[in-house]
């Protein structure tokens, strides 16, 4: 019960709405409702504010929030210390990765690293960078592979500066007939104010990036589609649903058919413009060793073969 009161409270203060709040962790509201009464019940306290709009956790909510976060965060360490006190030091690795790259490059992530570490169970999980973040710190994540996350507990190293690219359907007023690939420097990209986009959550650390970008370019997106992940957001612009930025790699051959090269521009947008930040997040707080050290290494090696500076 303590982990559904633990999610539960925490998608309430973030969502500020218990509807919200349901949908986002996918069950009923009169089940999260249930369950907060009887906890109010048990401690004999109010712990959801629900006279404010948005709704509020009182003092006594934050304050039970707290230690159930820390109480998550010490069974996580419980865990993996007995783990690392077993037949091998680090028997288990949880890794999380949004979908900056593509899928083929944890295959060979992996390979390498489960033929150096045979008895690791390394496990690569999709999440995005908002759940990775509480999950890092709750501890039970070991590495977050992705955008860099902002938050002082946490350690960030940097592997990379994946290129970025302007998918553009024939659709567009920007649109120029008979090419697949179009000068940057040639376009004015102001036209595309008001141009159906394709984006994913606005809390993603990628979308506000790219959202400053285009503000920076005086584009003003209407975006017409929210999709949970960059992938999807390629995959819907290259079949002309409306203009999206996406890694590089995202419209690389077999992703985009020659049919569907005569109905799109892609513009590549220069490394000084605007690129995804690309790294390996952990906890300032976390021992390395051997194993980790390598997969960081591994990694690094990985993302330098498959996305070679322009």
């Amino acid at each position: 019960m303590n982990s559904k009161l633990l999610s539960f409270l925490e998608e309430i203060k973030a969502q500020g709405n218990m509807s919200k709040a349901a949908q986002a962790l996918f069950v009923t509201q009169p089940y999260i409702s249930r369950v907060i009464k009887n906890a109010e019940v048990n401690f004999g306290v109010r712990l959801i504010d629900r006279s404010s709009h948005p709704i509020q956790l009182t003092y006594a909510g934050e304050k039970l929030l707290s230690y159930l976060q820390e109480e998550n965060r010490l069974r996580a360490n419980l865990d993996r210390e007995m783990t690392h006190l077993s037949e091998f030091k680090y028997g288990h690795l949880t890794i999380a990765s949004n979908d900056i790259l593509s899928n083929d490059i944890y295959e060979p992530i992996l390979i390498r690293f489960s033929h150096k570490y045979p008895k690791i169970h390394a496990q690569v999980i999709r999440m995005n960078s908002r759940d990775a973040e509480k999950r890092l710190l709750s501890g039970s994540l070991d590495f977050f592979v992705g955008q860099p996350l902002s938050n002082p507990k946490v350690e960030y190293q940097p592997v990379a500066k994946i290129p970025l690219v302007f998918i553009i359907p024939e659709s567009s007023s920007l649109f120029q007939a008979g090419k697949y690939e179009v000068d940057y420097q040639s376009l004015d990209f102001s036209k595309l104010s008001g141009e159906p986009f394709i984006g994913i959550p606005q809390q993603d650390y990628y979308q506000r990036a790219v959202n400053n970008y285009l503000s920076d370019l005086s584009v003003s997106p209407e975006y017409s589609l929210e999709v949970p992940d960059i992938h999807l957001s390629a995959n819907l612009a290259i079949n002309a649903l409306g203009v999206t930025i996406a890694p590089e790699m995202f419209i690389a051959d077999p992703f985009v058919s020659e049919d569907q090269k005569k109905k799109l521009n892609v513009v590549r947008i220069p490394s000084d413009a605007l690129t995804a930040d690309f790294g390996i997040t952990y906890m300032k707080t976390k021992q390395t060793s051997e194993p980790i050290n390598d997969l960081l290494e591994i990694i690094s090696q990985v993302v330098e073969e498959y996305t070679p500076g322009r």
